[in-house]
This record gives structure tokens, C-alpha cells and sequence, in this order.
């Protein structure tokens, strides 16, 4: 159902709700109709967004739009605000502003405190979904119905930004950034060398450990695109396959991982909350992460699919080693063409380090043309045959990438499980309650590293720590966002 059958459908609940609202002697109100129910809506979301800023729960994963509560934006819908949008494909881009903010609402609400949550809980009725839903509909046609509403949304959009403009201008960035570029190349040399070294070390394939998906059949490239064709037919002709497509999906492309496993803290493990609110990584489970994003090729959006894999620490390799610290993940990424073959490959790790990008078949990387930060591209991966998988070897400690190959199933393997990436903002705790593995600001707390005050003048608020999704900053040299709709459009072209 689209936007507008959805409105037309909810629209009397959400006056049927105003009436409600009348009861709250700071809300006064008239007749219910439908700008008195907007009135009352938007009250109503002002008073929760109070709330979830004082108790510091506020959800960082997508950022919300000044004078527009019921609407919140991302970087990818942000690339569609000033293209000149026919009346359907507007109302279709204003309902995910609108599914954005709540989603994130609902998290941010279930992580307050039971006892914040009183106050408003008599207004929240029938129960939270509905009225959140019923509530966001109604101020939603504020910015659909009235051109000057659709001007003021449109010029307020604005995407997001990981870095900090203070700390650049304060620490002297345009001349501080030379200090770091022997730096940068060294990293990616460091990484570089990783892909043409031999095993070597004693034992070193006995600590080998490797985690493979869940046994299922893989789909082949023509149900992929056949997936991807019929998912995309909506307005804004973005893929989005259903849920059980995307089991398929995500399984279908999911590599191994090989592990080179010297301590604890190099076992894949599932995120979780203990006494007193710790937050730590169980190594007895492994788990993979799935999130699915988009990005822009041309005049298409493609589908992306994210895999992340948290370990317990990074370990110190030296006595003061300022990247080592608590927690570590790495993402992999598949950017999938609409002809069902893998476009591209990339990886960062949590903490918006590392990026290195791996071209499919029948593309290249190409030199950036904004003079920022050069691109780390190891090696182009071939398409795979249909009993290959990719299996990623990564390093002890640091968890670098060392190899990306094709391989066979082969026995012996741990089986990883499936979790939904954004089960991450919303954990549940030993006493029936639930807290964000994030902060306010989109960062892990406790997962600081003692580079942050060395890079510092770069930008990157935090550099090092493990980020949420929506925050990461992947250059220190420029600017650079992992979630850029543009990313892969801006660095890779065709062999031919």
C-alpha cells in the first residue's frame, strides 16, 4: 500500500487520537480536525524527543530535520532531495523520511528508563506503534499537501556529516594534514604487504579458525537480478527484496572468514549487555551482522549487502600501542549490479579505518578526482563459479584483511548465525530493560583509542573508536563516507 492509501486509511485514527490528546493540560485544543491533530502530533514528538535528550538515548543512526519531527534523514535519501521529483516519487521518498524516524523513535523510546517513559505513556495509546505511526502520517502531510511546507522540507535537508568542522578549523587542518600522509601510505602499504606474504610460523595453521554461513542453497546470478528487477519496481526504483529474499541473498554472497587466532580476542562473538550494564563480545557464539544499504551507478540504485563481525579486543602489539583497545569489528561489503553479479567489493573496520576496496569483474578503481585520500584496492575478484565462496583470511590482533580468495566448501568449518544488524540499537539487559550498543553520538562507549589525540585535527570526532552505522568517516585526507550513495560511483569505472 502506498503513501497515500496509507494516509487516507490512518487518517482517522490519527483525529480519533487528538481527541485523546485533549486531556494533557499543556496541549490545548479546539475541534479535531485535521490541523488541530497535527498540532497535537507535533507536541506529542516534541515532548518525546525532550525526554529522549535529557536520558541520553537519542539514536544516531539517521539524523533528524529541523522543524520536521515526524521526518528523519540518512545520507542516501538526502541524494534524492534536490532532484526534481515527480508527485508520486516525492510522496514515496517522504514516507522513508518518514519510516526512518520511526523506527529510530520507537528504539529511542524503548531505551528510556521505565520511569521517564510515565509522563507521556496515556497519550501513547492505543499502544506506541499505532500511535507513533497514526501521529507521523499526520505531520507527514503537512511537507506532502502544501507546496511552502515542501520548500521548507526541501531546503532544510541537509546529509550528514561524520566529521567535525571545528576540530579541522581549531587544529589547523589544511596545514596539520601534511604530517599524516607518510602516515596514511604506510598504513596501506602495511595492508598491501599482507596480500603477497606466504604463511609462515610455526603452528600458525593449527590457530587457524574458520567460520562459514549456514548451509543453504545459493541463489544463482539470473534469480538474482530477477530478485533485484521485481523488488524495484516503486516509485524511487530502489531494490528492496522481502524478508525471506534477503535470507537468500545475504547467505547466497556470504563469505568465510579465517581467522589467525593467537588470544580470545580474536574470536567472532555476538554483542551483549551484563550486570551493571557492561557491554562485551560472547566468543562462544559467533554471529555475522547483516544490514543492507544502497548505492547510486548512474541513473540506477543498487543494492548493497552488509555483513559486520565483532571480536572482544584488539590486541596491544607493542607496550604503548595507540590503535589497540576493547572491541573490534569488521564490515564487508557487496554492491550488486542489477544484472545480479557483484559490482564491487569493500571493507572497513568499525571504526571507519582501513577502507580498501576490491572491483568485480569487469571493473576498475580509479584515481579520486577531489585530490582527497588514494584509494587501497589489494586486487579485482573474478566472478565466482557456482560452487566457489569467498573466504576472507584475516590477521591475529589487528584483524587485517591478508588474502580474499575463491574456494570450495570446505569441512571443518564453525558455523556462524544470522542476526539483524539493527538489533544493535536496542539490546536487551539482565533486568528487562534495553540499551543501544551506541551512544548519543554514534560511538561505542569504552572502545576509545589513544590515536584520537594524534588525529585529532583531522576531523574524525573519536578516531578509532568503533562507530554505528551512518558515522562512518573513512579518510582523514578529505572527506569520505562509507554510507556515500556515490562512493562506488566515484571510484570505480568499467575495464572497457
Amino acid at each position: 500500500m502506498n503513501f497515500w492509501h496509507r494516509l487516507k486509511t490512518e487518517l482517522s485514527l490519527a483525529v480519533t487520537m487528538a481527541l485523546v490528546l485533549q486531556g494533557c493540560a499543556t496541549w490545548q485544543t479546539q475541534e479535531p480536525d485535521a490541523i488541530m491533530a497535527a498540532g497535537n502530533c507535533s507536541s506529542l514528538f516534541n515532548e518525546m524527543d525532550q525526554i529522549i535528550q535529557d536520558y541520553g538515548v537519542a539514536d544516531a543512526g539517521t539524523a533528524r530535520i529541523p522543524g520536521f519531527p515526524a521526518l528523519r534523514i540518512d545520507r542516501f535519501l538526502a541524494a534524492f532531495a534536490h532532484k526534481n521529483l515527480t508527485a508520486e516519487v516525492y510522496a514515496d521518498w517522504l514516507e522513508r523520511l518518514r519510516q526512518l524516524d520511526m523506527t529510530a523513535r520507537l528504539i529511542e523510546w524503548r531505551n528510556l528508563p521505565p520511569a521517564a517513559r510515565m509522563p507521556l505513556e496515556p497519550y501513547l495509546r492505543p499502544n506506541l506503534e499505532t500511535t507513533v505511526n497514526a501521529c507521523g502520517h499526520i505531520l507527514a502531510e503537512q511537507a506532502l499537501f502544501y507546496p511552502r511546507q515542501r520548500s521548507r522540507l526541501l531546503a532544510a535537508i541537509e546529509p550528514p556529516d561524520a566529521y567535525s568542522t571545528w576540530q579541522r578549523f581549531f587544529g589547523l587542518y589544511f596545514l596539520t594534514r601534511w604530517a599524516i600522509v607518510d602516515g596514511v601510505w604506510s598504513g596501506q602499504q602495511e595492508i598491501l604487504d599482507l596480500f603477497s606474504k606466504t604463511d609462515q610460523g610455526p603452528g600458525l595453521a593449527d590457530r587457524l579458525v574458520r567460520y562459514a554461513p549456514p548451509v543453504q542453497d545459493a541463489l544463482g546470478v539470473d534469480q538474482v537480478a530477477t530478485i533485484l528487477a521485481q523488488s524495484a519496481r516503486n516509485p524511487l526504483k530502489i531494490p528492496q527484496p522481502s524478508k525471506d529474499q534477503l535470507t537468500r541473498l545475504f547467505a547466497s554472497l556470504a563469505p568465510v572468514w579465517v581467522v589467525d587466532t593467537a588470544s580470545d580476542n580474536d574470536r567472532i562473538g555476538t554483542v551483549s549487555i551484563g550486570a551493571e550494564d557492561k557491554t562485551y563480545i560472547h566468543s562462544q557464539t559467533p554471529v555475522v551482522y547483516t544490514l543492507t544499504s544502497h548505492a547510486r551507478y548512474g541513473d540506477q540504485t543498487l543494492l548493497q549487502l552488509n555483513y559486520l563481525i565483532w571480536f572482544p579486543a584488539r590486541t596491544p602489539e607493542r607496550w604503548l600501542d595507540i590503535y589497540a583497545g576493547r572491541f573490534d569489528g569488521l564490515i564487508w561489503r557487496v554492491t550488486l549490479g542489477m544484472d545480479g553479479k557483484p559490482l564491487a567489493y569493500d571493507s572497513i573496520h568499525a571504526c571507519g579505518c582501513y577502507y580498501q576496496i576490491f572491483p568485480g569483474e569487469g571493473m576498475q578503481v580509479v584515481k579520486p578526482e577531489d585530490g582527497s585520500e588514494p584509494i587501497l584496492s589489494p586486487k579485482s575478484i573474478p566472478a565466482l563459479k557456482p560452487d566457489e565462496r569467498l573466504t576472507i583470511r584475516l590477521t591475529s590482533g589487528n584483524h587485517f584483511i591478508r588474502s580474499v580468495t575463491a574456494e570450495r566448501a570446505v569441512a571443518g568449518a564453525t558455523a556462524y548465525n544470522w542476526l539483524d544488524y539493527h538489533a544493535l540499537r536496542s539490546l536487551p539487559t539482565p533486568d528487562n530493560r534495553r540499551l543501544s550498543f551506541f551512544n548519543k553520538d554514534g560511538l561505542v562507549d569504552g572502545s576509545e583509542r589513544l590515536e584520537r589525540f594524534l588525529l585529532w585535527p583531522m576531523g574524525v570526532p573519536n578516531a578509532g573508536a568503533m562507530r554505528q552505522w551512518g558515522n562512518h568517516a573513512i579518510a582523514f585526507l578529505g572527506k569520505r563516507h562509507f554510507d556515500d550513495p556515490h562512493l562506488i560511483e566515484k571510484l570505480m569505472r568499467p575495464v572497457w
